[in-house]
């Protein structure tokens, strides 16, 4: 089976062991919900495998497959409309079977499966539909399985996301999944993968409909950075100092933080000052204490309190000294 990459790269339909028939553009009665922004997270690859095409269980031309379940990922890249997206080139990255991802920063990184390509990429045709095969990703401390993916489409703002299983026990206390406040958002990236009919490996499929924002505008992204120590980013302890940078904002808006401890919305806060260049560039720095122990989530909000530019949540974690 492993051994026909070829006949797999060619099988754009692969869709069909998922769910089946794309449904025609203009059959919505009212718009989709827009898949939700979440954080890249700290394991995007710092280099890519020499092999980035839509199959994570072979590498090249290897016969050894990548330790874990067989899993399907397809579905279509949508307007809010319904109508299919071309040319949009979708990016998936996760965790090997052993909760490893291939960046140098991940725990097990230097005993991770060398068999797991660990990032893929699509191209859309004029179905916009895309297709994966890779593993069911390993659990790690603090997060609940999930698959990192991002979406680019020239002429709009690269979409930044993550997806999860459903049925995961771990799902309700996931403070990146809980961090999406709005249930239907937060439901939109919950997927049921089912066991292929007739799959004699226990293969899995999954189909996810990621559904894009029309709008142009820029989307503010969010960096935040250990000054104590960098090679421990991005864990954090009391005492440590941090910096937070903001690019791609709204030159001269004022910039509000929205901040989430232990799955408790603390609300929007702010102004923290205003973007004060025409690269739409922000800083702030500070410091943790004893009483900031704990797992924070944090979203920047450019404009106003309830203004919609706003970035991803980050997801951080602050531990004793």
């Amino acid at each position: 089976m492993f051994s026909n990459r070829r006949r797999f790269l060619k099988q754009v339909g692969m869709a069909s062991l998922a769910s089946g028939l794309l449904e025609a553009p203009g059959v919505f009665a009212e718009e989709l919900t827009l898949t939700p922004e979440q954080t890249e997270g700290p394991y995007y690859p710092t280099s890519l495998p020499l092999d980035t095409d839509n199959d994570l269980l072979v590498i090249n031309n290897n016969i050894t497959p990548a330790v874990g379940q067989v899993t399907y990922l397809s579905g279509r890249i949508l307007s809010p409309g319904g109508e299919p997206v071309r040319n949009a080139f979708v990016e998936i990255w996760h965790a090997d079977n052993s909760g490893a991802y291939i960046h140098p920063a991940s725990t097990g990184y230097a005993s991770r499966d060398l068999n797991f390509q660990g990032f893929g990429r699509f191209l859309t045709g004029s179905t916009g539909e895309y297709v994966f095969r890779t593993i069911k990703p390993g659990l790690y401390t603090g997060r609940t399985r999930h698959i990192h993916f991002k979406v680019k489409v020239s002429g709009r703002p690269d979409l930044t996301s993550q997806l999860y299983f459903l049925g995961e026990a771990q799902n309700a206390s996931d403070s990146v999944l809980g961090g999406i406040r709005d249930a239907q958002a937060r439901n939109s990236v919950v997927v049921p993968f089912v066991a292929i009919e007739g799959s004699t490996i226990g293969a899995l499929a999954g189909r996810f409909d990621i559904v894009l924002s029309t709008t142009s505008s820029s989307v503010p992204a969010v960096t935040l950075t250990n000054t104590s120590d960098p090679g421990r980013n991005p864990a954090f302890r009391a005492a440590d100092s941090w910096r937070l940078d903001v690019r791609n904002a709204s030159a001269g808006a004022p910039v509000y933080l929205r901040l989430w401890k232990d799955n408790v919305d603390f609300g929007v806060s702010g102004p923290y000052g205003s973007v004060t260049d025409n690269g739409g560039l922000w800083t702030l720095t500070g410091s943790f204490g004893a009483g900031d122990v704990g797992s924070w989530q944090l979203q920047i909000v450019i404009g106003s309190a309830g203004s919609r530019e706003t970035s991803g949540p980050i997801a951080l974690r602050v531990s004793s000294a």
